[in-house]
This record gives structure tokens, C-alpha cells and sequence, in this order.
């Protein structure tokens, strides 16, 4: 399951949740009511994708950063291994 389908499923349990919850309080639904929730939905979608850009911006950073002390590494026990030898 991916995570769009995921967030769809969450999104759509908390709006059933939410019919239940007004029709057990005989409460009248409105379909501005349900556009505020969308367009709420929409806005936090919106946030996560922006966190979601950052935070795989961060983890390209991190594996640069470890590539290059992997190769730092090598090149280290390279040197240390000729100089046994001598």
C-alpha cells in the first residue's frame, strides 16, 4: 500500500467518523462543512509533501556525506597497508 492510498484511507475514516458522530447527535451535515474538511485535508497534505521534499533532500545530503568518508576510509587503510609494508 503506498502512502497516497494511505492518507485517502485515513482522510476517508475520519469523515465516516465524523458522519457517525453527527447523525448519533442528530446534527445536520452541511456541504460547507465538508468542503472546510477538504480543503483542511488538502492543506495538510500540502505540508507533508513539503516536509516529505526536505527530508529526502536531507537524506541525499547524508549519503553524499557517507560515500565520501567511505572513501576517505579506503583511501586511509590503503596508505596504512603500504606503509607495513616498508
Amino acid at each position: 500500500m503506498n502512502q497516497g492510498s494511505r492518507s485517502v484511507r485515513t482522510y476517508n475514516q475520519k469523515l465516516n467518523h465524523r458522519e457517525n458522530r453527527a447523525a448519533l447527535f442528530n446534527e445536520a451535515r452541511s456541504p460547507a462543512n465538508d468542503g472546510n474538511l477538504l480543503n483542511g485535508g488538502l492543506d495538510l497534505e500540502s505540508q507533508n509533501d513539503e516536509k516529505i521534499e526536505g527530508l529526502t533532500g536531507k537524506v541525499k545530503l547524508l549519503k553524499e556525506i557517507t560515500l565520501s568518508i567511505g572513501e576517505s576510509v579506503k583511501e586511509s587503510n590503503t596508505i596504512l597497508s603500504n606503509m607495513a609494508h616498508i
